[in-house]
């Protein structure tokens, strides 16, 4: 769940509605790239206007978009020419990425979708909030497998080696065949894995849950490494990220008490001890991502925010109301929603100017955008 942060204090209205609505956005690997893919310099962001949106990624102009109901919480991915989304209004779309055209959908349960898809080996794999985890043909929309958690699962997979891995709200981490959906192990938390999400590097799975720790299995039986506490600081929504042996993770909120707020995180990745802190209090619900050393994070001052991802040092930010939006980039451009604002922006990434802006969208949300560079690469 993304924390719609539109002004200081319409976001705790919002903050909590959410909340009860929905449950309450790593290394994250790669897709690989696909041999033969046409499409290029295109940008795929969903909205909570209801509305799914391809943009040109070097001016930002509009190419197509798909009306349903609110994109803003799955984060898409393209895979050849096929874009797949996750919908609140249940389903899972593989939508034609050049021109929009619904190729499948799948209905999962009106409780909604907020899981990001993970698609490998011709499976696409995601959560819903109805408890399951699911298996797909990617290219048919066909169920494969689907395996029970008993809560919503928001948080998003990755895949590697054939096993998958995503945690719950119930809680518990879990590590599963790719082909089967057979359990390889599970690994029980003391609070729920929101839109938590995990990462993996060298083979440790790092994952955050409510109970206020970052969690660093082993990839292999799920056995603890280390966990970091946050003295009470809720990491549901955090979905880390590993670069330099340092994992980047942001705290959310005291779920106690609102009004305190999490920080911007660097642990030793070996070790789980503090490296650096920024962005005190604030809370950060959104997506961090990493691209040539630095680090991009929403947070809740309304600002997004660029750091030297090694020693914390803040470079730029910017006032655009991005309301818990993740942000992605290539090419030294960087891009993000600014739901607030009912803008999308391309940034350069080392100095923050703006290379355009759209304004097609009017939801006060959006999720983390999907971009094809202009090799035909997929970044997410």
């Amino acid at each position: 769940m993304k924390n719609k942060n539109a002004c200081k204090y319409l976001v705790f209205g919002i903050f909590f509605l959410v909340t009860f609505l929905f449950s309450c956005k790593k290394d994250r690997l790669k897709e690989p790239e696909m041999p033969g893919i046409r499409l290029k310099d295109k940008v795929y962001i969903g909205s909570s206007d209801g509305s799914f949106y391809a943009l040109n990624a070097t001016n930002g102009n509009l190419i197509w978009k798909y009306a349903a109901k609110d994109f803003s919480y799955s984060d898409p991915i393209v895979v050849g020419e096929t874009v797949y989304a996750g919908s609140v209004d249940g389903n899972m779309y593989a939508f034609d990425a050049i021109n929009g055209r619904v190729k499948w959908k799948f209905f999962t349960a009106t409780v909604g979708i907020e899981s990001s898809p993970a698609v490998s080996d011709g499976i696409i794999y995601f959560g819903s909030n109805n408890g399951f985890f699911y298996a797909l043909n990617a290219e048919t929309g066909e169920l494969k497998w689907k395996i029970e958690t008993s809560k919503n699962v928001s948080s998003s997979p990755i895949v590697t080696n054939n096993i998958v891995y995503f945690g719950s709200s119930n809680g518990i981490m879990y590590a599963v065949g790719a082909k089967t959906g057979n359990l390889i192990w599970n690994y029980q938390t003391e609070g729920m894995i929101g839109q938590s999400s995990p990462a993996l590097s060298n083979g440790v799975i790092f994952i955050g849950s409510r109970d206020g720790h970052l969690y660093a299995l082993n990839a292999n039986d799920g056995s603890l490494k280390w966990k970091y506490s946050t003295g009470g600081i809720s990491l549901e929504q955090a979905s880390p990220e590993v670069n330099n042996g340092l994992v980047h993770v942001g705290g959310w909120y005291n779920v106690n008490d609102f009004s305190i707020g999490g920080s911007l995180l660097a642990l030793d990745e070996v070790t789980g001890k503090l490296k650096w802190e920024s962005l005190k209090g604030i809370g950060i619900g959104g997506r961090l991502f990493i691209l040539k050393g630095l680090l991009y994070v929403s947070a809740d001052d309304g600002y997004f925010h660029a750091f030297d991802a090694l020693t914390g040092v803040e470079l730029w930010s910017k006032n655009i109301l991005p309301n818990g939006s993740g942000s992605v980039g290539a090419n030294g451009l960087v891009f993000v929603g600014a739901g607030g604002y009912k803008n999308i922006y391309a940034y350069d990434a080392r100095t923050g100017d703006v290379k355009w802006k759209n304004s097609d969208m009017s939801g006060i949300s959006t999720s983390t955008p999907c971009l094809i560079d202009s090799r035909g690469i997929v970044h997410r």
